[in-house]
């Protein structure tokens, strides 16, 4: 009998539904008669993970993480509320084993995991990964299809495209997202249970993807940088189009209104607080001093997503925002790209993810955290 070793971290910045994809694991167990063992663990750490490795033997190993900023291609690992930051070359030190306890497949249902899918393959049979961000909707329905099939009979391989089928279904747009890497062995000659039908009674049945709740967006920034506000806010026009975002900013205080309770209250009312950062935002005694200064407690309190979008070149040493993860990616300033709209691209899709990882059943996030 297979056994499936299913280890997750506790998602305490970010609120994924890993317990759903549990229960989907576990349900998938039942239907085929038990055809494999299931032990789940929870805020497991690097090191903890390679013991369980060693102890336990399992023939694979589904493994779930908030994932992080592709740049930097960390696998965050949670214990005690403590984060770890994984090297694709550490996480391959996790699974330096002796080959009797090394895992037959490994399944990263992890945003951007390939990184490290390639790292610790020369050190497993077969590795599933997520090339890109994974929508949890997408993640937890992959893992139910993909585990349905090699419970009932299926290869690694055939039960690999009866998940990205599944996929298909919720987040068609999402159906490459998975990919399949060969490590030690042909993923078309794994297999875990014998081969048998699957009723069809036993086959989930396809859902809807959910719809994003709105996320209402908070702009921080000078009038001194007015223009990259409003090129921004052109660049976020499909979100606020898909009615996935609404941007507030300073421009939309009607004449005659307290300017200072309508900041306030809009502040105090934001899902995702952006910062637009530059020599003149740092100089605000406004923006530094009272909407930066309230948005990062609100991101501390968990209560809101602070992200900082550098437009400008300017000195941030000390600043107290730079634990954040920035756009655009690599931290270069929007206005120091050669292509403007591609760096606006770069901070509108970094910005989709953040909103998707608002609701849940939508994204696992790669990190800003």
């Amino acid at each position: 009998m297979a056994s499936v070793l299913f280890v997750a971290s506790n998602a305490t910045a970010i609120r994924f539904d890993f317990a759903a994809e549990l229960e989907r694991l576990q349900a998938a167990r039942e239907r085929a008669s038990g055809n494999f063992t299931l032990t789940a663990r929870w805020s497991v750490s690097a090191d903890e993970l390679h013991r369980l490795l060693e102890e336990q033997e399992p023939d694979v190993l589904h493994l779930l993480s908030p994932g992080v900023n592709p740049t930097n291609h960390g696998l965050m690992l949670d214990r005690l509320g403590k984060v770890e930051y994984v090297s694709p070359a550490d996480f391959a030190k996790i699974f330096n084993l002796p080959q009797t306890k090394s895992p037959a497949l490994v399944v990263l249902n992890t945003c951007h995991s390939l990184k490290h899918a390639e790292a610790i393959a020369p050190f497993v049979g077969a590795v599933i990964a997520m090339k890109g961000l994974i929508y949890d909707s997408a993640a937890i329905e992959f893992a139910t299809e993909f585990y349905d099939a090699l419970a009932f009979g299926s290869s690694v391989a055939d039960a690999f495209e009866q998940g990205r089928q599944a996929i298909a279904r919720v987040e068609s747009a999402q159906i490459d997202v998975p990919v399949l890497l060969t490590g030690s062995a042909d993923p078309s000659n794994i297999t875990f249970a014998p081969s048998t039908s699957k009723p069809l009674s036993a086959r989930p049945a396809a859902v809807s993807a959910p719809k994003m709740k709105q996320a209402k967006v908070f702009c921080s920034y000078s009038h001194a940088d007015d223009k990259f506000r409003l090129e921004l806010q052109k660049h976020l026009a499909l979100l606020s189009q898909q009615d996935a975002i609404h941007v507030w900013h300073d421009r939309e205080i009607q004449p005659g209104t307290d300017w200072k309770k309508e900041i306030d209250q809009n502040l105090e009312e934001a899902d995702i607080v952006l910062l637009l950062v530059s020599a003149d935002f740092m100089g605000s005694q406004y923006c530094a001093g009272v909407e930066m200064k309230r948005a990062l407690e609100r991101q501390d309190s968990g209560t809101a997503r602070v992200v900082p979008i550098l437009i400008r070149t300017c000195d941030l040493t000390g600043a107290p925002f730079t634990k954040l993860q920035w756009l655009p990616t690599g931290s270069k300033p929007v206005k120091n790209w050669s292509d403007r709209d591609q760096a606006w691209t770069n901070v509108a899709k970094g910005i989709r993810t953040v909103v998707a990882s608002l609701t849940p059943g939508a994204t696992r996030q790669h990190l800003t955290r």
